[in-house]
């Protein structure tokens, strides 16, 4: 017998209770927003030690949200959905600003970009937006050249202009 695919779960904007109001889980935004700021909470006192891990972005993200974390807020990102599709018409078509899911959005291997003093690049072992999950970054880099490993979760690029395959 087949395996059915999990329920589609979307969310939007707002404080969630994790386990309560929302299932662990990875999740993403499918659309470039201007000003989405998200955070992972162990708790919910309001002081900054409850924040596990949190990010600022104009592009579409991806997180990883945590059994043991206790909630998820978000602000100004829209919908958040389980649905990790691609984004991308083609893993090998050029890209530009967002956090992208390697070999779904795009594939292993080397990419180009213009880049210039605003870009930030990172490859990533995961979603968790810990620093933790950062292989390797850049920023201010000109044209900078990128090796994206096939073990490689994910790549988020900023202001580094349109990624062409080498």
């Amino acid at each position: 017998c087949p395996v059915p695919p999990p329920a589609a779960v979307t969310f939007g904007d707002g404080t969630h209770v994790i386990g309560s109001s929302l299932p662990a889980g990875t999740y993403r935004t499918r659309a470039n927003v201007s000003g989405c700021y998200w955070e992972r909470l162990s708790g919910f006192s309001g002081q900054l030690s409850d924040v596990i891990a949190n990010n600022f972005s104009n592009s579409h993200q991806v997180v990883a949200i945590a059994t043991t974390d206790a909630g998820f807020n978000s602000n100004g990102c829209g919908t958040w959905t389980n649905d990790l599709s691609a984004l991308t018409t083609s893993q090998t078509a050029p890209f530009t600003d967002g956090t992208f899911i390697v070999n779904t959005d795009i594939s292993a291997g080397t990419w180009s970009a213009p880049g210039g003093t605003s870009c930030y690049w990172e490859r990533l072992s995961g979603f968790s937006g810990q620093s933790s999950a950062i292989i390797a970054n850049d920023f201010g880099a000109t044209t900078p050249v990128v090796t994206i490993s096939a073990s490689d979760i994910g790549f988020t690029s900023n202001g580094c202009g349109a990624w062409t395959k080498q």
